[in-house]
């Protein structure tokens, strides 16, 4: 690496980043590079998300690391850069080091960066996607890049969650301490399964809280997430419970959790939520389970520099840098079009529901929707009127498919109002809206509201939505054959369920 200034760049993207679930002293290995102009010489580097010792407990640590195994000279003096690239490319950490590698050596920092400056401090800035991005500049010599090179590697972390229905029969009759235990199979490994159990414990005032506790059969699975819901006669989720481990300083360990409700609470309300005296709870579970997958994406060696700067992945010099951070203090386009709907600036329609109107933009509405596209420039009488007669959506609903429109948000979805956005997406074509809700809805199944997200993507004809419904179906068919929700869907759309019985048969042969 001779004649100027001779770089190598390594780019480390870790997606699912927020799930990595290592304690302190735990560390997480980039796929090794080597680099052709620097004598053949291979390193990787190394991250520990909860510090690499006790002392650095709370920050992250992030070393480079040179192998034992490359053919290179027995040192090898360098100028290194190690930094974090946030989501509009600028850097926001970063450590630069002149330092001799001998085989097997290794230099870094233990206390890089704060845990929370990526986890807690506007990490959709940081963590876009929940990914990652580590850069490492390795150089020798000054002045003009004469030679550079760049290679690009990924790491997912594998994240499985699985959600289930607890039924706990004879309840009123439960003992203390009396666990009830059910075993969910994993799909995604063979032999594997999630213990649950719920149980009764003496807590303050004589109130005995209800135990929830989630072992899993493989080790190697990391509890990271639970949410518990209690599921009342009538169908109506009731949240009672919620806890999140992955930003914690020492990931403390969530498998034995307390409900909000008592056992008192639900007795006091058994009418309410006991069926047949059975205490019904959702439980969703997200695992942590190790790394996914792990690669070297794409190494460019001497390509010359102007070329390198049209790639995908390239990330500007200093300069640059200086700039981006001077754009980011400024508001994006997004930002500057959502506050022109909160403000209410130069509004030029009404869109009018039963009892509540709203002010929009006609150009917002025709770049976000087809539908509406068409209604403002074809010839139908709203193109030259100033005001959209909505009739078959509720006012919050269409608050949200605004809010939506100007934001590309959606924020405290629910299941109820999930279902009513998903038939105003489908209504206006807004494409992405409609997978947002699909999403949502898939991942909140249960054997209760399988089949009214049946008939829902029956009614639109949603072929993808519907394979996902009939998967579960089947998956789940003692339960949901004898239900009474199930009895509505046979009353109202009998040739569905013959189709979805078909489909039972269709897979097993």
């Amino acid at each position: 690496m001779n004649n100027g200034r001779s770089e190598y760049v390594f780019f480390w993207f870790i997606e699912n980043y927020s799930y990595c679930w290592h304690k302190n002293g735990e560390e997480l290995d980039s796929p090794n590079f080597t680099i052709d102009e620097l004598q053949g010489t291979i390193w990787n580097l190394q991250l520990h998300p909860r510090g690499m010792r006790d002392e650095d407990e709370g920050h992250i640590s992030l070393f480079l690391y040179r192998s034992k195994q490359d053919d290179g000279p027995e040192d090898v003096s360098i100028k290194y850069e190690l930094s974090f690239i946030a989501a509009d490319g600028s850097t926001f950490c970063c450590e630069k080091t002149e330092y001799e590698f001998k085989r097997g050596d290794g230099c870094g920092c233990g206390k890089f960066l704060k845990m929370d400056k990526i986890l807690l401090r506007r990490n959709s800035d940081y963590l876009p996607e929940d990914i990652l991005t580590v850069r490492c500049k390795i150089w020798k010599g000054e002045g003009n890049i004469q030679n550079i090179g760049q290679s690009s590697a990924r790491s997912r972390i594998r994240v499985e969650k699985n959600s289930f229905l607890h039924v706990v029969e004879n309840f009123s009759t439960l003992q203390s301490d009396a666990k009830q235990t059910i075993k969910i199979h994993s799909h995604s490994k063979k032999g594997c399964f999630i213990s649950s159990s719920l149980y009764f414990t003496e807590g303050l005032c004589c109130k005995e809280k209800i135990m929830i506790e989630i072992v899993p059969s493989n080790t190697n699975q990391i509890l990271c997430k639970c949410e518990f819901s209690l599921l009342d006669r009538s169908g109506n989720v009731i949240e009672c419970g919620v806890t999140d481990n992955r930003y914690d300083v020492a990931r403390k360990s969530i498998r034995k959790l307390p409900l909000s409700l008592t056992r008192e609470a639900v007795l006091y309300r058994k009418n309410e939520y006991l069926l047949d005296d059975k205490l019904s709870l959702i439980c969703k579970c997200t695992f942590s389970s190790g790394i996914e997958f792990e690669t070297i994406e794409e190494t460019l060696n001497k390509v010359p520099l102007d070329v390198m700067k049209r790639k995908r992945n390239y990330v500007p010099g200093k300069n640059a840098y200086e700039a981006a951070k001077k754009l980011c203090t400024n508001s994006s386009v997004l930002e500057d079009i959502k506050s022109l709907y909160i403000n209410q600036y130069l509004t030029d329609v009404e869109v009018k529901m039963e009892t509540k109107s709203f002010q929009a933009h006609k150009i917002v509405l025709c770049a976000r929707s087809p539908v509406f596209k068409a209604m403002f420039t074809n010839d139908m009488k709203e193109k030259n009127i100033d005001c959209i007669r909505v009739d078959d959506l509720e006012d919050d609903i269409m608050q949200q498919l605004l809010f939506f429109l100007y934001s590309d948000n959606i924020e405290n979805l629910q299941w109820e109002s999930a279902t009513q956005l998903y038939y105003a997406a489908d209504k206006y074509q807004i494409g992405k809206l409609k997978e947002v809700c699909s999403s949502f809805l898939v991942e909140s199944l249960t054997t209760t509201n399988a089949g009214e997200l049946l008939l829902l993507a029956d009614t639109h004809n949603d072929n993808n939505l519907k394979k996902s419904v009939e998967g579960f179906i089947l998956e789940h068919e003692e339960e949901i054959f004898v239900s009474k929700e199930w009895d509505m869907v046979v009353k109202k759309n009998p040739l569905l369920v013959i189709k979805t019985m078909q489909s039972k048969y269709q897979r097993k042969n």
